[in-house]
């Protein structure tokens, strides 16, 4: 018998998980870091730390994108980003809560997932970077 977990599965999972969950969102250059999928947020080093940058929240909703159910940002996510500099080639997604694979103890910030920007920006050339609706996200798939 197959391994799989089925579209209503993916629906269920990510319905009783993420709907409507507020997440935080920063930036980072990847180049750099090099996040794993054993990372957590101490592995991201190169998130900008000058100028007028500041983490960004915004309200998970879902969506079925071609079979597959996505938990993605509802509204546009804009940084304001001036006076700051680095490059940046990645967003990330940050909650809190108490991890049972860390020894916390208690509800903590953790990296729960990243994804590339659609090009690698140089924030000190701009003022605001802009990310559209539903491009940051969780997919299953």
């Amino acid at each position: 018998m197959a391994a799989l977990l089925t579209n209503l599965g993916e629906e269920y999972v990510l319905e009783t998980a993420l709907a409507g969950v507020t997440i935080t969102i920063g930036l980072y250059n990847d180049t750099t870091d090099g996040i794993s999928d054993t990372s957590d947020l101490a592995a991201i080093t190169t998130e900008p730390s000058d100028g007028n940058y500041a983490r960004q929240t915004n309200v998970v909703e879902l969506a079925d994108v071609s079979g597959d159910w996505t938990a993605r940002t509802s509204t546009e996510v804009s940084f304001d980003v001036t006076s700051t500099t680095g490059t940046v080639t990645h967003y990330f997604i940050m909650v809190n809560f108490q991890a049972d694979d860390t020894s916390d103890g208690s509800a903590t910030d953790h990296l729960i997932a990243t994804g590339a920007l659609s090009q690698s920006r140089d924030l000190s050339q701009i003022d605001t970077l802009n990310i559209a609706a539903g491009s940051i996200g969780i997919s299953i798939t």
